[in-house]
């Protein structure tokens, strides 16, 4: 789930993550080696198609990232500085890292600390880890920052044009889940300071009701948003559309391209129901609709 809402579900004591004691970055980013294996891994698969579309590369390194285990709260560590969690993911730690990921590998420079540079210009704001405030919270301000750096675009309102009636305050009033904030009422006061600025923004929807009829506008590797009704909170949890094809005929292998294809639209995530990174067995709709605080959906497409 993203980092607002993970201390909703997960409070126990997240695992802890130590710097690779041999690393030219170690006292700027906090990983592992596995984290690094994890990140060889998949570059190994990106690199041959880096002259691909973004969207092919992302969902190339979130198929290879299938089966990660999940693991909630891992940024949640002092002092503050970028955490790599590759050999473990949340919902949307896995975006990032095959955003990045994707991103890394169309650049000259392919290697591991590139990549901790694109992974930090999307996490923190205006790209710069500066303590705990310094961290981009709230998935809303996420999408904004990656929108003003020119790498997505939000399409909610090209698709259903829906205004969102949508305030910010979850961290600061429920400040004790966060033990950073628990122990600082300075910073509770920064957070606040935050939400009132993203509480001035405008921001639209695809509601459950008009899912199914604009899924043809979703594409495959949007980033799907899950806009909830929790009080303060904007985005409970993301993943990436993924488009399949079904044929009843046995004509086909897949379904893609046969004349008795049907699209289908799921989605590929970080689970915390399944413990890992999967391709879901509902389809996007099946599973908005099962969430009772799930009031639709926005949709980011990476450029």
């Amino acid at each position: 789930m993203k980092r607002t809402i993970v201390y909703l579900c997960l409070l126990w004591i997240p695992w802890i993550a130590l710097a690779h004691p041999g690393a030219r970055i170690s006292d700027q980013v906090r990983y592992t080696p596995e984290d690094q294996k994890v990140f060889e891994k998949v570059m190994d698969v990106l690199v041959p198609l880096r002259n691909e579309s973004v969207s092919v590369l992302i969902m190339k390194a979130a198929e290879a990232m299938q089966e990660t285990p999940y693991v909630g709260g891992t940024l949640e560590q002092t002092p503050e500085m970028l955490t790599v969690s590759l050999a473990r993911t949340d919902c949307i730690l896995l975006v990032e890292a095959c955003v990045c990921m994707a991103l890394t590998a169309r650049q000259e420079d392919h290697g591991f600390e590139a990549f901790c540079e694109n992974l930090r210009q999307f996490r923190y704001r205006e790209g710069i880890t500066d303590g705990y405030l310094s961290r981009i919270h709230y998935t809303s301000e996420w999408i904004r920052q990656a929108e003003t750096r020119g790498l997505a675009v939000e399409v909610s309102r090209q698709i259903a044009d829906t205004p969102l009636d949508q305030s910010f305050s979850y961290m600061s009033v429920h400040a004790d889940k966060y033990p950073q904030l628990a122990a600082d009422p300075i910073l509770v006061e920064g957070i606040r300071a935050v939400e009132q600025k993203l509480s001035e923004g405008t921001f639209f929807y695809i509601p459950k009701s008009q899912l199914e009829k604009n899924l043809d506008k979703i594409q495959h590797g949007d980033m799907v948003c899950f806009v909830t009704n929790t009080e303060g909170l904007d985005i409970s949890h993301v993943a990436f559309a993924y488009e399949y094809y079904t044929c009843e005929h046995d004509c086909c292998p897949d379904g893609r391209g046969c004349s008795n294809g049907q699209r289908q639209m799921g989605f590929l995530h970080a689970s915390s129901s399944e413990g890992k990174a999967v391709i879901d067995k509902k389809t996007l709709i099946g599973y908005a609709n099962g969430i009772g605080s799930c009031t639709g959906v926005r949709i980011v497409r990476f450029l």
